[in-house]
């Protein structure tokens, strides 16, 4: 049979739709669903509800007044409320701090252990210990060590000659306890992911550096440190995410204190509920933190893509 008697259609490739419909395409859909269907479940709806209770006044503890719309009136309290904004800017501060602190130390541990050396899995295995355990051990282990009376730190400044400090209830030092905890915590996670994309920068372009008469220190900044720009964003992302919503360590450490310096959006946020019962309130200040949160990382997925 002549190909000219044949219908032109039959040539062309199918629709995306008709790829879709076939036998994997449904097998796909069909597998993938459950997750889809959980996810959307564990993140969607707890969003849609917290923000519909941001729109409403709701006091658990005066049930008489219902739960009346007051559309953003939660939100213009929010930003007349002088605690939440301190609470704000503790956090970036406090994010500031902790986010540098965690890849200064972390970038460092990274490299060690990826040094060739027969110690390179003992430090891979001191690298994992601190991610892996709880925030709330670690805060309570630090705790113990900032203890202004038995603590570890005071015995060494007393063995050095030097005056004790009441780390945990004066303000300045309590900034530098929690800075402390969270850098030591969060660092191995910064070396993790460093030291992964160290595994992924190829021999090769580190030895032609080494031929063309680079240093180590300058096959480090110009051949090396580029090449980690992927894994340092995916880091900073995740860092930045979690330094907004931390309230577990500075919680544990001094309840927030003294003088609200460690009091986060985390921790007003419970105590609203808690303590005030105004889950309205509440909800409100989830919703900003969300919108920072999203802001933030969208910024940060935007320069690495212009990059």
């Amino acid at each position: 049979m002549s190909s000219s008697l044949i219908p032109e259609k039959l040539f062309k490739r199918p629709s995306k739709f008709a790829r879709a419909l076939s036998s994997d395409g449904i097998l796909a859909f069909w597998l993938l669903l459950p997750a889809g269907v959980l996810l959307l479940g564990m993140l969607l709806y707890p969003l849609i509800t917290v923000f519909w209770s941001s729109l409403h006044t709701q006091i658990w503890i005066k049930p008489d007044l219902g739960e009346p719309f007051v559309g953003l009136n939660n939100f213009l309290e929010l930003f007349r409320d002088g605690r939440f904004r301190s609470s704000l800017w503790t956090t970036l501060y406090l994010a500031v701090l902790t986010v540098g602190g965690s890849f200064l130390i972390g970038i460092p541990m990274a490299l060690v252990a990826n040094l060739e050396s027969r110690w390179r899995t003992v430090a891979r295995v001191a690298m994992l210990l601190p991610w892996a355990m709880p925030p709330v051990f670690s805060a309570l282990m630090f705790a113990w060590m900032f203890n202004g009376e038995y603590g570890v730190f005071n015995d060494w400044l007393s063995k050095l000659g030097l005056e004790p400090q009441r780390w945990l209830t004066t303000p300045a030092l309590a900034v530098v306890a929690m800075v402390t905890t969270t850098v030591w915590k969060t660092s191995s996670f910064v070396a993790l992911i460093v030291l992964g994309g160290l595994q992924g920068v190829p021999k090769d372009v580190l030895e032609a550096a080494e031929v063309d008469g680079a240093t180590r220190g300058q096959s480090f900044w110009r051949v090396t440190l580029p090449l980690l720009a992927p894994a340092l964003a995916v880091a900073l992302i995740f860092r930045t995410l979690s330094a907004l919503q931390v309230f577990d360590i500075p919680y544990v450490l001094t309840g927030g204190g003294p003088d609200r310096v460690l009091e986060t959006v985390g921790i007003r946020i419970y105590r609203t509920v808690f303590e005030d019962y105004d889950f309205g309130a509440s909800s409100a200040m989830c919703v900003v933190l969300f919108v920072l949160s999203l802001v933030i990382t969208a910024f940060y997925v935007r320069r690495v893509r212009g990059e």
